[in-house]
């Protein structure tokens, strides 16, 4: 087994990249073009991400730890009142100052939501389900957020492709520049 296959690592590095995102756009005005592009890219991300922990982490939760169900659910409305905020953050209309507060908002209830599944959540897993089987529901939950790719749901059209692509390309280049220098782990 490699423990990067682990489920609890696969979305541990999960919130390592939307914390990161979250400073990135916090240091950034709503009003600055790569504001929207990586607002875009967190509201992907962690769509991703709310997906994989939905079908692979809840469910063995629910099934394998006491008070799985209760924990579950508490969980499960955390994502409902996330995604309620990531809907407003998907909007084009907002005056940037609203913008700014919404994303200091979402980065608190973020990280409060990851800490909770990290400190709490996690370790019970990591108690009631053995190594293999974390491993094999990590790599499935790899598969899946890489299968729901916001780049795979584009329409065939090259012209496109090429420009979101060259796009996301610079935003990776430069998260990957800010990682390495910037925000070391």
């Amino acid at each position: 087994m490699n423990r990067s296959d682990d489920l609890c690592h696969v979305l541990t590095e999960d919130h390592h990249e939307l914390r990161q995102l979250l400073v990135e756009l916090n240091h950034l005005t709503a009003s600055e073009p790569l504001w929207r592009s990586l607002a875009d890219l967190l509201i992907a991300e962690m769509t991703r991400h709310s997906v994989a922990e939905e079908s692979y982490l809840y469910p063995v939760v629910r099934d394998r730890v006491p008070e799985g169900r209760r924990l579950v659910d508490e969980y499960l409305a955390e994502h409902e009142k996330l995604e309620r905020m990531v809907k407003i953050l998907e909007r084009h209309d907002l005056p940037g100052p609203e913008l700014s507060r919404l994303v200091a908002r979402l980065d608190t209830e973020v990280r409060a939501h990851m800490r909770a599944e990290e400190e709490e959540l996690f370790p019970m897993l990591i108690e009631h389900l053995g190594a293999e089987e974390r491993a094999a529901l990590g790599r499935k939950a790899a598969a899946a957020k890489k299968e729901a790719s916001m780049r795979q749901r584009l329409p065939d059209h090259p012209v496109l492709k090429a420009i979101i692509a060259t796009g996301a390309g610079l935003i990776e280049r430069v998260r990957g520049h800010l990682r390495g220098r910037a925000y070391p782990r």
